[in-house]
């Protein structure tokens, strides 16, 4: 992708759609592997494109979509039909206002503008705004392929990595049939829902019942005679329910339109100011935020934001239809209230609909021609596609997926790729998940999470630190680890602001992937705390260090200072259940305090739960390990010598014993037998060799 500097010019159109796109550059090979692989090109990763060319041009990525372009509800394409949200609500807006793919700029671009502004409305039709999304489209067509079926999601270990670090996607050509394979970094996913019609065996499986999804395609061709006295039914009490029974009216007016709706009438959707206001990014981030169990309640109470209420406006729309009937005497539209249809079965050419009455009324049959299922869409991920990967994602106690506040899902180790989801996680993120509201703030925190996360280049000034000074002994890593285990918390929020926390950490060697797993605990006052939930973190151990006089040396060295020090990078989380919060307290107690008989806490110890309500456990999952130890090892075998001497001085009687052995100069027991020394803690040390070798060997990234 070709960087920009200062303002984002638009892209030339591409592609119309239909066209299955390039071939892609990259991502064949497991050795280069994209950035980015978007499941889906309707609105969400759309905007995604739309954020990934205005903030990180650089990415290497592709978007896969099934169809043979960008469609978007085309059942519902209904004449005159208008969005629901204002115009400025569009991919990229409320992001960035100077963005060339607004709302804005489409009609600038179709030569309509003035007359957009002239009609005075706020909210386009849906097939204009489908246009938009198509036009959108026409600048991304060298990162779409149309007609690609995904087919599964594989973790999978890229090239000298003992880490799942790469997603291994195989793909359908629907046109052609051929499979391929991509790999990458990183997926997003955004598929959209699937149509809830229930099971076979309760809805026939027949052309005459349709889901709201196909109305337009598939009713029409069902149903062509539009003179015929038809009886016609509608499931559902939202919008679409709403729209389909008003067109059953306006375009069969001979047809009886029965409307089945489970509680008394259909009801006006909930869209005052004051309630619109939880779409606004920072109410949508406090959701998040907040307890699982207010984050339940509060979904109950916006419920009729979006689900089983009809705007008020068109509630008129259709009273004034079933009004002018009463007029001519016809009545046409039958509300059969407080109902459940469970099941639909085929009689002959018609359908016999069987209804619950909710109130415990009988049972009852209603005869229809065709059937229309307003019955919405269910969120959750293809287990065909994903059988691969999902036994790796977290999650909670009812099985929604665990994510981050940037879309990633929570996964366990040693899977370390990112799988990102669009809309499939709303008792996370809200009602506002899987609407169009909150697609620009959305897009680019996940942008901005894999920019982050994406190994930079190294400078041209060369490694860092220098091969020299970094320590390939993972022993001798960890021990500077669990020996100095008060450690240095580092995280950065979205504006660049860090907050750091010292604390001390237990090392987990047998858990999670190669490097282990760090815990801790935090104070909840803490406002890093919030930066531990499902983000990287980095975590700094500061081993011994000390100032080296050139009068110690036999050299004309300049003055320098000797350290080591461990940097850890990886993946945080938080927990605040009291059985993993007492294995990091006993944890604590046991790295400081080894042996038997040495101090433990009591699992029935009441004090535990007085202090559980004032603190969160967190854990780091490690992805790599870098150890700094700068010893001298640019000086001869004497005057190495001579710093580590210097050194132990300056440490005091304590540290002595690790310092010698890290600098290899403490006598060893002779022998075939003979192990590592004890650096000072119960965890082992160095294997034996000699100060000149541990210069020779320190020269890579423990990863």
């Amino acid at each position: 992708m070709p960087k920009k500097g200062g303002a984002v010019t638009p892209r030339a159109q591409g592609l119309p759609s239909g066209e299955a796109g390039p071939a892609p550059r990259r991502g064949t090979d497991p050795a280069d592997p994209l950035d980015l692989i978007g499941i889906g090109f309707g609105p969400s990763n759309l905007a995604l494109a739309i954020a990934a060319e205005e903030l990180d041009p650089a990415a290497d990525r592709l978007f896969l979509e099934r169809n043979a372009g960008v469609h978007w509800h085309p059942g519902m394409l209904l004449e005159g039909a208008r969005m629901q949200i204002s115009y400025l609500k569009d991919l990229v807006s409320l992001r960035n206002l100077a963005s060339p793919y607004t709302f804005l700029s489409y009609l600038k671009a179709k030569g309509r503008l003035e007359k957009f502004i002239n009609i005075g409305v706020t909210r386009p039709t849906r097939l204009e705004y489908q246009d938009y999304l198509t036009w959108v489209a026409g600048h991304f067509a060298d990162v779409v392929r149309y007609r690609s079926e995904v087919v599964s999601v594989t973790p999978v270990s890229g090239p000298g990595s003992t880490a799942l670090d790469l997603l291994h996607v195989r793909v359908r050509d629907t046109a052609t049939g051929t499979p391929y394979s991509l790999y990458a970094r990183n997926v997003v996913h955004a598929g959209g829902g699937t149509p809830r019609r229930g099971t076979p065996d309760r809805i026939c499986d027949t052309p005459s019942v349709i889901h709201s999804s196909r109305f337009l395609p598939a009713f029409p061709r069902r149903f062509p005679d539009h003179d015929a006295a038809l009886d016609l039914g509608v499931v559902g009490d939202g919008q679409s329910a709403a729209e389909i029974a008003a067109h059953m009216l306006t375009h069969y007016p001979d047809a009886t339109v029965h409307l089945f709706v489970p509680g008394y009438a259909l009801r006006a959707t909930d869209n005052n100011p004051f309630v619109n206001e939880q779409f606004y990014r920072h109410n949508a981030d406090a959701f998040y935020a907040d307890e699982p169990h207010r984050r339940a309640l509060l979904r109950t109470e916006l419920r009729n934001t979006n689900y089983g209420a009809v705007e008020a406006g068109y509630l008129d729309t259709l009273y004034d239809i079933t009004y002018a009937d009463e007029v001519r005497g016809a009545p046409r539209l039958l509300v059969h209230r407080g109902c459940d249809v469970t099941r639909i079965t085929e009689d002959g050419p018609r359908l016999d609909v069987l209804v619950r009455d909710r109130t415990g009324g009988p049972d009852r049959t209603v005869r229809c021609d065709g059937v229309v299922l307003a019955t919405g869409y269910t969120r959750a991920l293809d287990p065909a596609v994903f059988a691969g990967l999902d036994p790796l994602l977290r999650r909670d106690e009812s099985g929604a997926l665990l994510v981050s506040a940037d879309c990633r899902v929570d996964a366990e180790a040693p899977l370390t790729a990112g799988f990102y989801v669009q809309g499939y996680a709303e008792g996370a993120y809200g009602i506002g998940d899987t609407l169009l509201s909150l697609l620009p703030f959305r897009s680019q925190r996940i942008i901005d999470d894999l920019r982050a996360r994406r190994p930079e280049d190294l400078p041209s000034g060369g490694p860092y630190p220098p091969d020299h000074y970094v320590e390939k002994d993972l022993e001798r890593v960890r021990a500077v680890m669990e020996r100095f285990n008060f450690a240095t918390v580092i995280s950065a929020d979205r504006d660049a602001r860090v907050l750091v926390t010292h604390v001390p950490l237990v090392v987990e060697r047998d858990r999670g992937g190669e490097h282990g797993t760090l815990i801790g605990h935090l104070d909840r006052s803490n406002p890093q705390v919030e930066l531990l939930r499902d983000r990287p973190v980095t975590v700094v151990f500061h081993g011994p260090n000390s100032y080296l006089s050139p009068d110690v040396l036999t050299t004309d060295k300049l003055p320098t200072w000797n350290s080591m020090s461990v940097h850890v990078r990886g993946h945080a989380r938080l927990f605040s259940g009291r059985d993993e919060l007492m294995r990091v307290f006993n944890g604590l107690c046991e790295q400081a305090e080894p042996g038997p008989g040495s101090y433990r806490l009591r699992p029935d110890d009441e004090r535990i739960d007085q202090l559980l309500g004032h603190v969160v456990g967190f854990e780091v999952d490690i992805q790599e390990v870098t150890g700094r130890f700068k010893l001298s090892q640019d000086l001869d075998e004497d005057n190495r010598a001579l710093a580590a001497a210097d050194m132990q001085r300056d440490l005091g009687e304590e540290r002595r014993t690790f310092v010698a052995d890290v600098f290899d100069l403490a006598p060893r027991p002779d022998g075939p037998e003979a192990g590592p020394r004890a650096c000072g803690c119960p965890l082992g040390g160095p294997p034996a060799g000699t100060g000149a070798a541990l210069a020779e060997e320190a020269g890579q990234t423990v990863r």
